[in-house]
């Protein structure tokens, strides 16, 4: 019975500290990788579509590093994506109209 006692104290002290960092620390990061990605494909559907500059030269005008963000283009919708795809965006482009972000 104390066995079980101290588990179970463990499990919900481990609990706690996960919680914790969710509430400080991830949840920032997870919305911040949001925005990255929306910003990404917004400007690089812009530059490959509208401006019609291949894709090395789209990735070239970002002032930050953006390494780990994967960005793909497949015809008219251009995805960004982090961390293997668990958070992505994209933009499609629409002739006369430009890029707009879209669910995916």
């Amino acid at each position: 019975m104390k066995i079980v006692k101290v588990l179970l104290i463990v499990f919900v002290v481990l609990l706690v500290i996960a919680g914790l960092g969710w509430q400080f620390w991830l949840k920032d990061q997870v919305a911040f990788a949001k925005v990255a990605t929306a910003y990404g494909a917004k400007q690089v559907c812009s530059c490959l579509h509208v401006g019609e500059r291949p894709l090395e030269s789209c990735m070239d005008d970002f002032t930050v590093d953006i390494s780990a963000v994967t960005v793909t283009d497949d015809g008219s919708v251009t995805t960004a994506s982090v961390l293997g795809g668990l958070v992505k965006s994209e933009a499609s482009f629409t002739p006369g109209l430009g890029c707009t972000l879209v669910k995916p």
